[in-house]
C-alpha cells in the first residue's frame, strides 16, 4: 500500500511526517500583477516620476509594440532583428527601464518599493508604473514581468 501511495503522490514527507498541503493560487497572473502595481503606486512616487519621464507618444509606441508581441518580433528565428520596425521600440523600452532603475537607486521616494524575492524590486516597480500609465490610456496589453523577462532575454 505504501508504494501505491508514493506513486499516487500521497505519502509521508521527510522523517515520516505528512507533507503540508499545497495551496493553489486562485488569482490570475494579471490579478497578481495588478495588486503589486496598486501597492507600488500607493507606496512610492513612481507615477509622478514616470509622468515626467515618458511622453504620451513614447508610451503609445511601447504599448503598440507590446500588443504585437515580443517573442514574435524579436526571436531570431523569424528573421533579422534589424529588419523589424519594432526592434528599436523594444530597445528603447529596455534602455529606458534600465536607465531609470540606475537613476532611482538613491531616490528616497523609492525606498518603499514592494520587496520581492526573485526579481529586482525596483525594476518591477518601474514596470508597474508603466503598466498603470498604459491602463490609464486603455492599452490592449499592458506591461508585465513576463514581457520584461523576454526583453532581457533578447536584448540583455
Amino acid at each position: 500500500m505504501r508504494i501505491f501511495q508514493l506513486l499516487k503522490g500521497g505519502g509521508q514527507g521527510r522523517g515520516g511526517r505528512p507533507e503540508p498541503p499545497v495551496n493553489k493560487e486562485e488569482r490570475s497572473y494579471d490579478q497578481l500583477i495588478d495588486e503589486l502595481m496598486a501597492w507600488n503606486i500607493e507606496h512610492t512616487d513612481i507615477l509622478g516620476i514616470l509622468r515626467k519621464e515618458i511622453d504620451e507618444e513614447r508610451l503609445l509606441k511601447w504599448s503598440d509594440a507590446l500588443g504585437k508581441g515580443i517573442r514574435k518580433n524579436l526571436d531570431s528565428n523569424f528573421g533579422k532583428r534589424e529588419d523589424n520596425p519594432l526592434s528599436p521600440v523594444y530597445l528603447d523600452l529596455y534602455k529606458f527601464v534600465r536607465g531609470l532603475r540606475t537613476k532611482l537607486l538613491g531616490n528616497p521616494a523609492m525606498k518603499n518599493v514592494k520587496p520581492l524575492e526573485r526579481s529586482d524590486s525596483l525594476v518591477v516597480c518601474i514596470l508597474c508604473g508603466i503598466r498603470a500609465l498604459q491602463k490609464e490610456k486603455g492599452a490592449k496589453r499592458p506591461m508585465d514581468t513576463l514581457q520584461w523577462m523576454m526583453l532581457e532575454r533578447y536584448l540583455g
